[in-house]
């Protein structure tokens, strides 16, 4: 059939009209480009940082807020010149590390366009060394700071110093940690000087068992000599207050012009008279048979160790123990007080801690527990100690938050253990300011948690857009999930054993870079596939995570002596040797203040109610291993 000319001109008419209006919309565009490209003050610069932008990303990093802070590094990394941009990212990957972030900073840094410029280059060897220490390398880091080049103000050259330190303290090199802390105080303030004697206490105290005599008679520096003279003649008897006492008097007497008597000494000396107070007769009450037997087995073993390690006192007190299942612990609070004691510690058990309060008198007690949150404790000598898995939740949410990151969602097992620490991390969360967004519970009885992952990561939400989508197309689309945005950290709460199934389950489900909080639940000792877990942030007793000499020696003993109880109670076994050991705080009616001691469970402070809690260390899990955080990662 053929077609109508009027209707074949009027066709043809159309389709020019439409190219004449494409050709006259592209002239239109091509002579924009040419008017706002035909000199240089038509040219639009991108917009550059400014002084506002600069103090609001460091007023995130001193609130704590570093994965804020770091957020607004890498938005001013993008508006700067090459130099400023180099500056700008090494702040982010700072604060990426501080935050705990530590994937994310490693795959910035190593992004750093090379070579860095010549006034970043202190900035570049901080940064990179600071989160090598992180990653548990602190020969890496003494190799950055050898490429640090010259500092441009004493305040970063006291930074570099201060991180070299470190690393030699951790290669167990003292005289060298010491001499560079010595170098560190040239670029101090006077009202810092004290603080940095502090630090070579107790760098030498923790990481200083290779001195020898030869280490400080041949040292040419008559101030580092005095230093390792001080920690070769202290550190083997720092669990022994009265003759330490003896060693430091007698040293500050022959080396009276040293610096470390200007405050150092006075503070040491003045801490060791408390901890000479111990009571005559302790009553140690524990349930030695039943079902909770071998957990007070390992408290009364610990308890007995830190007994019979002090040979300073004239006396040492008199132990008593008492089986709590077999006598009640009515009576047998009852009968230690008829026998005279004038300390007791213990009971374990909520239900006996709380039928001991009900009868405590003006005995001192240290129970070994913490009382119901419903119950009224005695007006007085009423004190509790407890390794508390709900304090550790409380901690990890305070950590999160002096981190910056505010917004949490949770993993918690469906069980009684569950359900404490969620609560108790939810609560210190959002009395900090944060917001537990979302939780979701799990069977720990099943090696499969991706269901509650993925309702948890609103990772369904993002398939079923993907079938929608798909749907109403009418094809099939690339697909992959997309995670919520508005997460700032995972809290894990998590045994061993099902932690190291949902840690890759998380990396699978592209979660592995959002930092992740857990208690020291989340690590058994010598057990095995610890990899699974790396990553993980946890706070962990000294015991475990970072032992002195004389507590490896410890562990070894009960390791031989009870190797099938060894691991699994260990902790309970440090529980016990610290109850000892914070008798002579607490008899007397002395009062901890603002102290903290440290003790194989901890730094122990007191509140105002009597309630012991431990400030714990941080690790985090690298290579199968927990690695010390150092402070200023937490």
């Amino acid at each position: 059939m053929k077609s109508n000319p009027a209707e074949a001109a009027n066709t043809t008419f159309m389709h020019t009209g439409k190219a004449l209006r494409i050709r006259a919309g592209l002239m239109l565009i091509i002579l924009a480009l040419l008017v706002t490209g035909c000199g240089p003050e038509r040219f639009v610069r991108p917009e550059t940082p400014t002084d506002a932008d600069v103090t609001r990303a460091e007023q995130f990093s001193s609130n704590g807020q570093h994965g804020a802070a770091a957020a607004v590094y890498r938005d001013l990394a993008n508006r700067g010149m090459p130099e400023a941009r180099q500056r700008y990212t090494l702040l982010a990957v700072r604060e990426y590390r501080l935050g705990g972030a530590l994937d994310t900073a490693q795959q910035l840094i190593e992004r750093l366009p090379q070579p860095v410029a010549a006034e970043n280059r202190p900035m570049w060897a901080q940064v990179r060394a600071e989160l090598a220490l992180s990653l548990g390398n602190p020969e890496q880091a003494l190799e950055y700071l050898a490429q640090a080049g010259r500092p441009e103000s004493d305040d970063i050259a006291a930074n570099l110093l201060l991180i070299r330190s470190e690393a030699l303290f951790r290669l167990s090199r003292p005289a060298e940690a010491v001499t560079t802390l010595l170098e560190r105080e040239t670029r101090l303030k006077s009202a810092e000087i004290a603080d940095n004697h502090r630090k070579i206490w107790r760098g030498l105290q923790n990481w200083g068992g290779g001195i020898t005599p030869e280490s400080w008679q041949a040292a040419a520096d008559p101030v580092l000599a005095g230093w390792l003279q001080l920690a070769y003649l202290t550190r083997p008897l720092r669990a022994d207050p009265t003759a330490l006492r003896f060693v430091l008097t007698n040293w500050q007497l022959s080396h009276p012009r040293h610096p470390a008597n200007q405050s150092l000494l006075g503070e040491l000396l003045a801490d060791l008279t408390i901890m000479l107070n111990y009571p005559q007769r302790v009553a140690l009450l524990l349930p030695l048979s039943g079902r909770q037997q071998h957990t007070a087995a390992a408290i009364r073993d610990g308890f007995l160790a830190a007994h019979f390690e002090i040979d300073y006192l004239p006396v040492r007190p008199e132990i008593i123990v008492y089986d709590v299942q077999r006598l009640g612990a009515v009576e047998a609070y009852h009968q230690a007080i008829v026998d005279g004691a004038d300390f007791i510690v213990g009971p374990l058990l909520k239900n006996a801690v709380l039928d001991a309060a009900r009868v405590a008198g003006n005995t001192p007690t240290l129970v070994l527990n913490y009382l119901p949150d419903d119950a009224t404790a005695p007006p007085s000598r009423f004190y509790q100690f407890s390794l508390s898995p709900e304090d550790e939740a409380r901690q990890a949410a305070r950590t999160a938050l002096a981190a910056g990151e505010f917004r949490a969602i949770a993993l918690a097992p469906g069980n009684v253990f569950g359900q404490r620490l969620l609560t108790s991390f939810a609560a210190e969360l959002e009395q900090g300011g944060g917001k537990l967004l979302d939780y979701q519970y799990y069977d720990p009885r099943t090696p499969d948690y991706s269901a509650s992952i993925q309702a948890l990561l609103l990772i369904n939400e993002s398939k079923s857009r993907y079938r929608r989508l798909s749907a109403n197309l009418g094809e099939k689309l690339a697909f992959e999930p997309r995670l919520r945005g508005d997460v700032d950290l995972i809290f894990l709460a998590s045994r061993a054993e099902a932690g190291k199934a949902i840690r890759p389950q998380l990396r699978f489900h592209f979660a592995g870079d959002i930092p992740t909080y857990a208690t020291s639940a989340i690590f058994q000792e010598n057990s095995r596939n610890n990899a699974d877990l790396n990553g993980i942030m946890f706070p962990e007793i000294p015991w475990i995570i970072d032992p002195d000499e004389k507590t490896v020696a410890l562990k070894r003993i009960i390791a031989e002596r009870w190797p099938s109880q060894a691991v699994r109670r260990s902790r309970f076994y440090a529980m016990g040797y610290d109850a000892y050991r914070l008798m002579p705080l607490l008899h007397g009616q002395a009062q901890f203040g603002d102290r903290e001691v440290p003790g194989l469970t901890g730094r122990l402070f007191m509140d105002r109610d009597g309630r012991i809690h431990r400030r714990m260390p941080w690790a985090r899990m690298t290579r199968g291993k927990p690695v010390p955080m150092a402070e200023t990662d937490y």
